[in-house]
């Protein structure tokens, strides 16, 4: 101490060294912790454009499920709708074939969508629903025309009008007997109810018979009850891949707390 007394000047120096010197140094770890500062809010900024990218990504990819689903099963009941109208129509009604043909396509293009979208519980319920509904086309493709003949037939057959009843009467005993009656006496028997088209006799002569006029009918009824099953599953299953039953507005996701390292 007694030198820096005799020599002020050397003292005077060297605090000024060491003030320079500390002020470089705090430079230099403020810069260090800057950097790190910096990193880290660069890698806070990248796992937060993560998060939102996908989250926008799930938000999406529900979206899409939900209209696709929707869309399918809109298809689905519309073809049905239109199929039923084969129980109600003339049995060369081709241009209602085409309509129903054309519904179940869109049906098929439809399904190939959610193939690609859907989990794989939706995707089997999916599957089971179109083939339950190909079962109910061909059904009403098959089975419609007679069954609209059968309809008229009975229509006729409870007419007030006593000549037409008993002709079909008479016609109804030709189409119940179990043998020795061929296609020409079944369409004699039939041409000669009043009010009866002879397409609408052909359809009787070739497929009715038995004493059973609603069995088609009943047929086709049993095929929509399948095929309503399938599309009751499939609710389920969209419904669990959707979350329908948790709440809408999730969590945010725990923030992970980020410390300044050591310089």
């Amino acid at each position: 101490m007694k030198y820096f007394e005799d020599n002020p000047e050397i003292f005077a120096a060297i605090v000024a060294a060491i003030a320079i010197l500390g002020g470089l140094l705090g430079s230099i770890i403020g810069a260090r912790i800057q950097a790190n500062g910096g990193r880290d809010q660069a890698a806070a900024a990248r796992e937060a454009a993560r998060i939102a990218a996908e989250a926008q990504r799930v938000a999406a990819l529900w979206n899409v499920r939900q209209v696709q689903v929707a869309e399918f099963i809109r298809c689905t009941r519309e073809a049905v709708v239109i199929s039923q109208r084969l129980y109600e129509a003339e049995p060369d009604d081709e241009e209602l074939r085409r309509q129903v043909h054309a519904a179940y396509q869109a049906m098929e293009s439809k399904a190939a969508e959610l193939i690609l979208i859907a989990t794989e519980k939706v995707v089997d319920a999916v599957e089971a629903t179109l083939l339950a509904a190909e079962e109910l086309e061909r059904e009403a493709m098959n089975s419609g025309p007679t069954a609209h003949a059968e309809s008229v037939f009975t229509h006729l057959y409870l007419s007030r009008d006593m000549t037409t009843a008993r002709a079909a009467r008479v016609a109804q005993h030709v189409l119940d007997a179990a043998t020795g009656e061929t296609y020409e006496s079944r369409m004699q028997a039939l041409r000669s109810v009043p009010g009866l088209s002879e397409k609408l006799a052909h359809e009787l002569a070739v497929n009715s018979g038995g004493g059973n006029r609603l069995r088609w009918v009943e047929r086709g009824g049993r095929k929509s009850d399948a095929l309503e099953e399938k599309l009751a599953e499939l609710v389920r299953a969209t419904r669990t891949m959707l979350k329908s039953e948790d709440d809408v507005a999730q969590a945010p996701p725990e923030q992970r707390r980020r410390w300044w390292r050591a310089a």
